[in-house]
């Protein structure tokens, strides 16, 4: 298994579910892992593995602020795939945390 810490930056307390792939391909994702971030929160999330790295996130809000946002990854490494697959920590910021921006702590 592999791990992502979340930091939850946004305001709004966030539902964001980790879509991970079959392999290498963007078209094969599996199941996806949920992770509930309250305001201000940090997680650290298991998921996937090695070889099955994340394919995209889908973030929602019950604040109704919005209802969903996702993001997936088309083009293996693309600036997202890059995001979501080179760093350690994702923190999700701006209106509803649509902003997620990768970092390695």
């Amino acid at each position: 298994m592999v791990y992502k810490k979340l930091i939850n930056q946004s305001g709004l307390t966030l539902t964001v579910l980790l879509i991970t792939l079959v392999g290498s391909e963007p078209n094969q994702s599996v199941p996806t892992v949920t992770a509930a971030l309250p305001v201000g929160d940090k997680q650290t999330i298991e998921y996937g593995n090695a070889q099955n790295p994340l394919n995209g996130l889908v973030i929602s809000s019950s604040s109704g602020a919005f209802s969903t946002g996702s993001q997936i990854v088309t083009t293996r490494g693309s600036s997202w795939d890059t995001v979501l697959n080179t760093h350690d920590t994702l923190t999700f910021s701006g209106a509803g945390g649509l902003n997620v921006v990768g970092s390695n702590t």
